[in-house]
């Protein structure tokens, strides 16, 4: 007995919609000596389950094959139907349908797998300023950026009278969400530490101290199948905050502008603005970590 498995004269369907593609395939299983089959035969025949499953189950994609070149990387088949013609069983038919892998823009992509589908990676961003404090602009970051040295920041004083002014810095949410097969281990070990080396996130290469990790979401969404949302924020200031030194009254410590950091203070004309006199860098997350342990780096 030999379980035999063709095409369906007539039985492909295929729609492109808004840049998706999908459809369905029919095919006729049948025993070559004419005898009747079984579900629990035909399922545990390996010819049959390369042409039916997705490649992920163990199949090789065949019902893509069968539909010829142009299909191929465009399609994937998520699913398949099966079902008995006759009463006796002696003719089954097949239903594998089809779905896009992407939008079809003509062009190659690694955005190549559908939502919950094992593999599947979506990158998020959301670019905007960020207000921050500052008392000095254009100065240089330190070379420590974790724990930055009580030192003048030096740069341009913006202060007025002791008090910081708002600043926008570049700031990018980005979300990471990745399906896997299996359980995964929540990346505990890495929230609210920074990049201790340059991380790539699809194009993009986020350089050494830029990027946080802020969290992660877990959820189940399939059997076996998780998807984790990493989520992060990139602020080309380095996370770095700028405070102004004090002294044993807790009132910022101001002189003329053309003071400097170390000299003391002098007496600022009437009329005349006084600043901070010393500004220094602190970092509220002072943890880093390489991010290439989550196992999403180049992605």
């Amino acid at each position: 007995m030999g379980i035999n498995i063709s095409q369906r004269a007539g039985g492909t369907t295929i729609t492109f919609d808004r840049g998706k593609w999908s459809g369905s395939a029919l095919y006729i299983i049948k025993d070559s000596d004419g005898a009747s089959l079984t579900s629990s035969q035909i399922l545990g025949n390996a010819s049959v389950l390369n042409k039916l499953l997705p490649v992920e189950y163990g199949g090789t994609g065949g019902a893509i094959t069968d539909q010829g070149a142009f299909f191929s990387g465009r399609v994937t088949q998520p699913s398949f139907s099966l079902a008995m013609v006759d009463d006796g069983g002696y003719v089954w038919q097949a239903t594998v349908n089809f779905d896009s892998l992407t939008g079809d823009n003509g062009t190659s992509t690694d955005d190549n797998k559908v939502e919950r589908e094992v593999g599947f990676t979506a990158i998020e961003y959301s670019l905007a300023g960020e207000g921050v404090d500052v008392y000095r602009i254009g100065a240089t970051a330190p070379a420590s950026k974790s724990t930055p040295a009580d030192t003048d920041i030096g740069g341009t004083k913006v202060d007025s009278g002791g008090e910081p002014i708002t600043f926008f810095n570049n700031v990018a949410k980005v979300n990471v969400r990745n399906v896997i097969a299996g359980r995964p281990t929540p990346p505990v070990g890495f929230i609210n530490k920074r990049n201790n080396s340059n991380f790539l996130i699809g194009p993009y290469s986020f350089p050494q101290d830029t990027l946080l990790f802020t969290g992660c979401s877990i959820t189940r969404v399939g059997a076996a199948t998780y998807e984790i949302v990493y989520s992060f924020v990139y602020d080309n200031g380095f996370h770095l905050r700028q405070i102004a030194k004090r002294g044993p009254d807790g009132q910022v410590i101001k002189g003329k502008k053309t003071d400097t950091c170390g000299s003391a203070p002098t007496t600022v004309p009437d009329g005349e603005m006084s600043n901070a006199l010393c500004v220094f860098f602190r970092q509220p997350f002072k943890d880093t970590a390489n991010f290439d342990g989550m196992g999403i780096a180049g992605i």
